[in-house]
């Protein structure tokens, strides 16, 4: 066997033992969703009741981007804890999640404890596709955050319509700057792959609903209160500091 195909089956095996320990949590905590949600996370949140092996944790520790040319990314790179979202904009429980859990995150965020680096789970196609390049494209524009809450807060009561001219609508309320150049990038075919690229990656890893958080080498998924994801936070810094995640 090659390197290469050595390799490969490494990452395969580490993704499989990703999957599998994902799947041993859903069976032991998920509940039904509410009639219409199919493909976003039931309620309550499901946690997963034990750690993952070793180089499973490592591979979700090697998931996170720490680039500071980030632009959905908020926080330090070298920040101890890395909470990857995997969220679709027309999602009703990312919805809630950034209504009222992510004000509260805040503070972690600005005293360094706390990096939150976005990624899209495009669930409900081509609008929610295109909402996620429009968030991409106000991020050029120093706009992201704005843009981002905004698209939130429209799915809120249910799963918003985000047609192009609502997408032109938002960018204008949250004072992109420049509209034409915004409008010009709805149509880039490199936001469009990035927004894909994610879209394959969480998919890959098994991931199908919306939210899902890996918090360093932990998973929260669907609805949860701001207590439960700080206690996570909390728990996985100490890890982190204590060097016993790798």
């Amino acid at each position: 066997m090659s390197i290469a195909w050595a390799a490969a089956a490494i990452v395969v095996a580490l993704v499989i033992g990703f999957i599998a320990w994902l799947a041993m949590g859903d069976r032991a905590e998920q509940t039904a969703a509410p009639p219409g949600t199919a493909s976003t996370a039931p309620q309550p949140t499901a946690s997963h009741p034990t750690a993952p092996e070793p180089e499973v944790a490592q591979m979700m520790l090697d998931l996170q981007r720490p680039d500071p040319e980030d632009l959905l990314a908020v926080g330090e790179v070298d920040a101890p804890v890395v909470m990857i979202e995997y969220a679709d904009y027309r999602c009703p429980y990312c919805a809630k999640f950034h209504a009222e859990v992510r004000p509260a995150l805040q503070e972690l965020v600005d005293d360094g404890t706390l990096r939150i680096e976005y990624r899209d789970l495009v669930i409900f196609e081509e609008q929610s596709q295109q909402a996620a390049v429009a968030a991409r494209a106000a991020a050029q524009q120093d706009k992201g955050a704005d843009y981002q809450t905004a698209l939130f807060a429209r799915s809120s009561a249910g799963h918003a319509e985000l047609a192009r001219e609502d997408l032109l609508a938002i960018a204008e309320e949250v004072g992109v700057p420049d509209l034409a150049a915004f409008e010009a990038a709805l149509d880039d075919d490199r936001l469009d792959a990035l927004v894909t690229a994610d879209t394959a990656e969480a998919k890959g890893l098994g991931i199908s609903s919306t939210p899902t958080f890996l918090i360093n080498t932990a998973v929260v998924q669907g609805a949860s209160d701001a207590a439960h994801v700080i206690s996570v936070i909390e728990q996985q810094k100490e890890l982190a500091l204590t060097g016993q995640q790798s």
